[in-house]
Order: structure tokens, then sequence, then C-alpha cells
């Protein structure tokens, strides 16, 4: 019943790439380029669950598999200045099969259980992000419900752990997922604050990863 996927899992420029990058390499490799901690975070999820992942294979420099397919942005300062049809292969080779896969993984699930959750998982940092951030469009009650578990679960097994729910119904591939499936679907992004994953701070990351796992809620009941 949970699709899984991690955008920013990974630094990797392939080959015929990294002409772009020459110099450039630790930009590359820093949070601009990637989100570390993510894909170890998802990939725990996904083993807890028992479910595929699906997860970007290059940089987020190239093309930003958290944006939607008609996002300008999806292209970063770097690739922008690519031609066109070179961009358009990035389209075609990566961002569109990530997107498809989503797709036909959400449907798969649909068919078996009724109801299909997607969960982008991440991390990130910036100035004042919460250790935990849970957004989501609280107008549909799938997600306001799923939402409202999740974080109660937290607070009620590790209350020094803050959980912040926001209200971000454009955040990530979210709006797109729920055009194709508008009913008995919901898509939640997961955002942790990357310090805990680099640094320990505030909980050390094992610890951290089995709070969230243990209260992971199941989707709401389809209606």
């Amino acid at each position: 019943m949970h699709v899984l996927s991690c955008e920013p899992a990974t630094s990797a420029v392939p080959e015929w790439h990294k002409e772009l990058f020459r110099g450039q390499e630790d930009v590359v490799s820093s949070g601009e380029g990637w989100a570390p901690g993510s894909l170890n975070l998802a990939q725990a999820f996904a083993t807890k669950l028992r479910a595929l992942l699906a997860h970007g294979d290059i940089t987020r420099l190239l093309v930003d598999f958290g944006k939607s397919a008609d996002d300008p942005t999806r292209f970063s300062r770097f690739s922008e200045t690519l031609p066109e049809d070179t961009r358009q292969k990035l389209d075609e080779r990566h961002h569109a099969p990530y997107l498809n896969l989503l797709r036909q993984r959400t449907a798969e699930e649909q068919r078996r259980g009724g109801v299909a959750l997607h969960l982008s998982i991440r991390t990130d940092a910036y100035q004042g992000m919460p250790l935990i951030g849970l957004h989501h469009d609280p107008s549909r009650d799938f997600e306001s419900s799923f939402v409202a578990r999740w974080s109660a679960a937290l607070a009620a097994q590790a209350p020094e752990l803050p959980v912040t729910t926001v209200a971000d119904p454009n955040y990530g591939l979210s709006a797109t997922l729920r055009g194709l499936f508008p009913e008995n679907f919901g898509s939640v992004s997961l955002v942790v604050d990357q310090a805990c994953f680099l640094d320990g701070r505030p909980i050390r990351w094992d610890l951290f990863k089995r709070h969230l796992l243990e209260t992971l809620p199941a989707p709401p009941a389809a209606t």
C-alpha cells in the first residue's frame, strides 16, 4: 500500500555529462547536487515494508526528479545551459521513466489493496528547518489522517523529537501524482534535517530511523 520514492538520492554524473561539471566537482558532491542521507533513510523504509523503492539515478544538477515534468526549474544553473535536445534526452531517459515508474507502482498498489500512499523521503538543510517535516495537502482527508496519526505516534514514542506538519500541496511530485490518482490516494513527503545524518544531532541516526519506522501508520482505508 506504500509507494516509496527518494528523488535526491545520488550525486552521480554519467560519463557523457562530466565535462559540464569540470572544475565544479565540489558543487556536485555538495547539498546542491544531492541530499546526503536520503537514500539511506529511504532504503530503511523499503526494508521495513518489504517494498520497492524508486530513486533518482543521477544528480539533481542534471534534472531534478522532485519537480514536475513541465517545471523549467527541474534543470539547474548547469543543465539549463545545455542544448534543448540534450535537455530533452535527460527528460526522456531519466525524468519521464521515473514518473512512469511511480505511476505504475501506484496503480499496482491500488489494484492490490484499494488504496496507495506515496511517501517521498529525503533529507534537507536550510536555516530553521524542522527536525521532521511532513508535507501534505490538508484539504485531502486521506493525507491529513495519515499525517495526524504519524505525528501522534511519534509524539507518544519520542516526545523529544519535534514534528512539523507542513501544508504544502505543491511540494515535490505530489501535485502531479494527485492529478493522476484523485481517489484513495495520498502523497506525503517526509523531510528530515540533514544534521541528524551527518552529525548525529540531536539524536543518533540509527535511533532516529527506528523511531520513524516503528511509528509509521498504515494508509487510511479505501472509501
